[in-house]
């Protein structure tokens, strides 16, 4: 095989880099918002959030390496059910082993006994969490005023969690600072690509304009994570093939592997109902090029009547749809019916595997 890659680990979406490109304004947010004030004694929350490969996930575990001053633990929701799991998951963490019975008193008792440092949580991919445990989430944002606990909280996800808040859990939970991160630009891809493959590749083996075509291919998205899974792939490929440089054919056929606009992340964040209309969608554009709110919301029907679940109404529908065009994974275009007729919604999944897109969604729903 040919010689390509001298170190795979930077070549993995989880690697922690020492440099983290265009985010020092979001790391000196969090340090300002969070870190300082739980150092001082002070309780503080924050919610974090932007599409999948804006670099929310390596950014926070960035900064938990860099701060020593207090406990970070970082938590990823999607592998617990509630807030006060991942308490229990603290203390064990911390050597103390608790039931997840005794009430939110006694384990955050338990964990002001545990560690004199104050404490930092991090929960990534949240909003499924945030969305079925309102009164743990209010337990743990409230800590300090409840349990006289300072910690820190931030929770991270692909869509804004307090636009699935009611108005009264807002009101209940209280003040919080919110962030949003924004996509990379064509340059940061390129910079974080060139950093990368520096790190992973041998010198040589690959040209300033492939990393820029790269970039290029990444750039709708703005996915970090993107652009780096073609990298390795492409890596892959060529060290396969015995050659000694990685070409843009080459890159192709990586980014082909690849499904750009779509990640496991953004369905695992959709609850039952929404993955049910998402479904339904995706039913339709199996045999149609776009789907009407006529069509989806016959198949809805069909779907829900199946699974014995109450039929959503149309506001419920109507919201569930703006939330997975705001994830970029559903297009609508509205068309004018002529003059005084109004306007049609017709919705696409652009270059979406339609197919492959259903099967996932069965496996998240069984």
């Amino acid at each position: 095989m040919g010689k390509i890659i001298k170190n795979p680990e930077p070549l993995e979406t989880s690697y922690i880099p020492g440099y983290l490109i265009n985010r020092d304004n979001e790391i000196d947010s969090l340090r300002k918002n969070v870190v300082f004030p739980v150092m001082r004694g002070l309780s503080s929350n924050i919610f974090i959030y932007g599409q999948s490969g804006t670099g929310k996930t390596v950014t926070l575990r960035f900064l938990a390496s860099m701060e020593t001053g207090c406990y970070f633990h970082y938590e990823n929701a999607i592998s617990v059910g509630s807030f006060k799991r991942i308490v229990v998951k603290i203390l064990s963490s911390l050597g103390k082993q608790v039931s997840e019975k005794q009430p939110f008193d006694s384990l955050f008792m338990a964990l002001k006994r545990s560690t004199s440092m104050p404490i930092i949580l991090v929960v990534d991919e949240c909003l499924n969490l945030v969305k079925t445990d309102p009164d743990g989430l209010y337990n743990v944002l409230r800590s300090a005023e409840l349990y006289d606990l300072r910690m820190g909280l931030i929770l991270a996800s692909v869509d804004n969690p307090a636009l699935h808040m009611t108005s009264r859990e807002i009101r209940r939970i209280g003040i919080f600072n919110e962030m949003k991160f924004n996509k990379y630009s064509t340059s940061d891809l390129s910079g974080i690509l060139d950093h990368r493959s520096k790190e992973s590749l041998y010198d040589g083996v690959i040209e300033p304009e492939i990393i820029d075509g790269i970039a290029s291919i990444s750039e709708r998205s703005g996915s970090a994570r993107m652009a780096i899974e073609i990298l390795q792939k492409a890596a892959f490929i060529s060290e396969y093939d015995n050659r000694r440089t990685i070409d843009m054919e080459t890159v192709r056929k990586a980014s082909a592997m690849i499904n750009p606009y779509i990640t496991e992340s953004k369905l695992m964040e959709l609850d039952q109902k929404e993955l049910l209309i998402l479904l339904s969608i995706c039913q339709i554009l199996e045999r149609n090029i776009d789907a009407t709110m006529e069509h989806i919301t016959d198949q809805i029907g069909v779907n829900f009547e199946t699974r014995d679940q109450p039929i959503p109404d149309l506001p419920l529908i109507y919201r569930a749809i703006r939330h997975l065009e705001s994830l970029d994974i559903v297009e609508g275009v509205r068309e004018s019916l002529g003059r005084g007729k109004g306007v049609k919604k017709r919705f696409f999944m652009g270059d979406l595997p339609v197919s492959v897109l259903i099967q996932k969604i069965f496996e998240i729903i069984e």
